[in-house]
Formats: structure tokens, sequence, C-alpha cells
């Protein structure tokens, strides 16, 4: 009876999480227009920020309940979930080739990966991990204000303050139903895995990784439905930078933590290599050289591997 209930939870949540995701993209483009900030942008910022809420509160909760594996497992797991499932599924439905992304809003996202396997390759997450982290996250938020406005948009100054007021409301409508849709998801899911006698480290790398990424793919989903792709490209990295940088600073201020030496030998470096995989086709797939055709090929290819990898946890293949 119990795994019934949790799993009408689930979808109940998934419901919250799939309608917020919709307003919370659809009306963060309406701004992004309306203050000459280009859909890039905002997909670094507003989209990736909102979408990162759940990994930012499990890290804080795990904190608390001295479950640190668990919010080590869910950053990592997260952010190849946000490559492997997330952008492969972009590609897949993507019928509109996005803007070139300038290679230097890669910069904080291949750094915020090196200094995070600096900081596991002991296997503890120290201050002055932490404070490095931190320091990446500053220069994120620069290089995001170096490049921020589109010279293609003209401001819409006229619109009134009911129209206002109207985007912000579902902006923040969307924003708190994905927060909780994707809470209350990774709550009900975790009952079911922990039925099944999962370990912590597993339930992080899948089920809170998974669950966390569920804003991120619901509002890619939500950005590609509306020829956003521009934002597909920034939601993955803003979140994974935001993932690393805000998440384990705080694990590494606030706790004393000794992880799984697994945790750096298979799944960082699964990261690192789909991180790889993600800039290299992020950079050529506006490109003419690479077809429609061609990018959901590769999308497949994504989705493919990342299942993969949840069946090698599972030990299953």
């Amino acid at each position: 009876m119990d795994f019934f209930l949790n799993s009408f939870g689930l979808i109940v949540s998934l419901s919250f999480l799939i309608w917020g995701a919709d307003k919370f993209v659809d009306y963060s483009s309406i701004v992004a227009k309306k203050l000459g900030v280009n859909e890039l942008t905002i997909g670094l910022t507003v989209v990736a920020l909102g979408t990162s809420a759940p990994e930012i509160f499990v890290g804080i909760s795990s904190v608390v309940n001295q479950s640190e594996s668990i919010a080590l497992g869910a950053v990592v797991g997260s952010n190849i979930s946000n490559i492997g499932l997330i952008f492969g599924v972009s590609c897949i439905g993507i019928y509109l080739k996005p803007k070139e992304t300038p290679l230097i809003q890669f910069f904080p996202f291949i750094l915020s990966v090196l200094v995070l396997g600096y900081s596991l390759y002991d296997l503890t997450i120290s201050k002055l991990d932490s404070l490095m982290l931190i320091l990446v996250f500053c220069y994120f938020l620069y290089v995001i204000v170096k490049n921020r406005t589109d010279k293609n948009s003209s401001l819409e100054a006229d619109s009134s303050q009911q129209q206002n007021a109207v985007i912000v409301f579902f902006i923040l409508v969307g924003l708190v139903s994905l927060i909780l849709g994707s809470r209350y998801a990774v709550i009900f899911a975790e009952k079911i895995a922990l039925m099944l006698n999962i370990s912590e480290l597993i339930i992080g790398l899948t089920i809170i990784a998974i669950g966390t990424s569920l804003p991120e793919l619901a509002a890619t989903i939500s950005a590609v439905i509306r020829r956003k792709t521009d934002m597909v490209v920034g939601n993955v990295i803003g979140s994974n930078v935001l993932n690393i940088t805000l998440v384990v600073p705080i694990i590494g201020i606030f706790s004393n933590v000794s992880l799984e030496s697994v945790l750096f030998s298979r799944d960082y470096l699964l990261m690192v290599f789909a991180s790889i995989a993600f800039i290299t086709l992020a950079l050529i797939y506006s490109k003419e050289q690479i077809s429609i055709f061609g990018i959901k090929i590769i999308g497949f290819l994504f989705v493919t591997s990342y299942f993969m990898y949840l069946l090698f946890l599972a030990n299953i293949i």
C-alpha cells in the first residue's frame, strides 16, 4: 500500500513540476525580450538558478542530517544527468539550431569541473576547496555580466504595470511549483528507493540526482517546444556551475566529510568525459557542418549512454 501511495505522490509532484517549468520558461523568455537580455543569459541565470534550487536544498538538508554522501552524489550525478539526459533530450527534440555560444561562457563551466576534481581527489572537501569554488562562482557572475545583452533585442518599456505584475506573478508561481514539485518528487522517489535497500551514494547518484534534475528536464523540454534553444545550453552550463560552486562549498564549510573513492575514480571521471562531449557538441551544433538529423542522432547517443550508466550503477550490466 505504501508503495502505491508514494507512486501516486510522485506522479502528482511531477505534474506540478512540469506545469511550473512551462510557466517559468515562458515568462522568463518574455523578461529577456523586455530587458534586451539574450536568452542564453536568461538560461545561465534565472532558469539555471531556479532549476538548481533543489540541489541547493538537498545540500543544506544533507549537512543538517549528516548525509553528505547523498548531496555530493547528487551534485556529480545531477551534472551527468544534465548533460546525458537533459541535453541529450534537447538534441533529440531540436528542430531549430541555436545561436553560436560564445567560448567565454564555457570558461566557468570548465573551471568548476577542474576545481571539483582537485577537491575530490583527496576524498575530502576542505575550507580552501570551498573558497576556490566560491571564487569560480564569482567569475561565473562576471562572465554573465560582461555578455548579458542581446544586440538584436529591443527594449519594450511601454508595458503596463499590470502586465509586468502578471509576468512577475507567473515567474514566481512557476519557480515555486518547480521547487516544491521537485522536492516532493525526490521525497517520494527516495522512499521508494529505500524500500529496495539502495545505498546512500547510489541514491544520491541516481534517485536524488534525477529527481533534482527534473526541473532542468522540464524547463528544457518547455524551451525546445517554444524554440528557445539558446536557453537549453545556458541552462545546462548554469545549472552545472551552480551545482558545483554553491552546493559543494556548503558541505565543505559546515561539515567534515570522508568520501568513497569510487565517487572520484568512477563518477567524477565520467562527468569530465560527459562535460568534454557537451562542450564539443555545444560549440559545433550551431554550425552548418552538422545537420539537425545529425544532432538528433548525437542526442540519442547521449541519452543511451546515460541510461547505460544507470544500469551499471544498478548492477544490471
